[in-house]
């Protein structure tokens, strides 16, 4: 069996979109391990001149930090154009779940939860999926966030372990599935510097905006898990409350 890795974030609703979205890229280990990490930090070389610069869109998008120097307009095209073709020639697959945030409290009789874990267990659903299609064994990493956040996300995980799914047996759950990791927020992991802009991004689409950054989100979304299929929607980005 095959060792695959998820990274994965989130974004929440906004004054322009009212979803809160979990998801992130989907990738083999071997391959992470040995030729993406190179392609990434081989491309911050080129144009930043270093490797240990962390990719955050926020700060890319708006040219600021140590992306100060996309103001200029030839540097940024170039740099884009040089991002988007990495994404698009990567090999990597995407799975996300959403919900709107104000029909989520509604459910919960005006009382919000909290929606990192409620997207986080059903997106263990999706893949799950994934890695019994891949015949494959699995880890999803996280940013860590305080300790006691830190905690709760672990007990959702381990009853899901535990307990299994509607979909998934414990047994076969405990074949897929191995662990949850927490990365720190101030390491260079380059999985979850990936995964940073396909939430928001997925939303864009999902929502059909006209106005598409650089082709970002044309160029994520058929990486989309069953992208194009009838199971786009059930596997690949799913809204739990439709």
């Amino acid at each position: 069996m095959k060792d695959y890795l998820l990274y994965v974030d989130e974004t929440k609703p906004s004054s322009t979109q009212p979803y809160f979205c979990f998801a992130g890229i989907a990738v083999e280990r071997l391959y992470y391990e040995k030729t993406l990490i190179h392609d990434v930090n081989a491309l911050k070389i080129k144009h930043f001149g270093k490797s240990d610069i962390v990719f955050h869109f926020s700060d890319m998008k708006k040219n600021r930090g140590d992306f100060s120097a996309l103001q200029d307009t030839t540097l940024r095209n170039s740099f884009w154009q040089d991002y988007i073709n990495l994404l698009s020639n990567a090999s990597f697959d995407i799975l996300g779940i959403y919900f709107n945030d104000e029909k989520m409290k509604y459910m919960q009789h005006g009382k919000s939860k909290n929606n990192y874990n409620i997207g986080f267990h059903a997106l263990l659903d999706n893949f799950m999926h994934y890695l019994t299609s891949h015949d494959a064994y699995g880890q999803i990493c996280v940013e860590s966030r305080s300790f006691n956040e830190n905690r709760f996300l672990f007990d959702v995980f381990y009853k899901y372990q535990q307990n299994g799914s509607i979909y998934f047996s414990e047994s076969d759950i405990r074949q897929h599935l191995s662990s949850v990791g927490f990365i720190v927020k101030g390491d260079n992991c380059i999985g979850l510097q990936l995964a940073d802009p396909v939430p928001s991004q997925l939303m864009r689409y999902k929502s059909g905006y006209k106005k598409d950054f650089y082709g970002l989100y044309n160029t994520l979304s058929p990486k989309l898990y069953n992208a194009g299929t009838e199971y786009e929607n059930i596997l690949g980005i799913k809204n739990i409350l439709e």
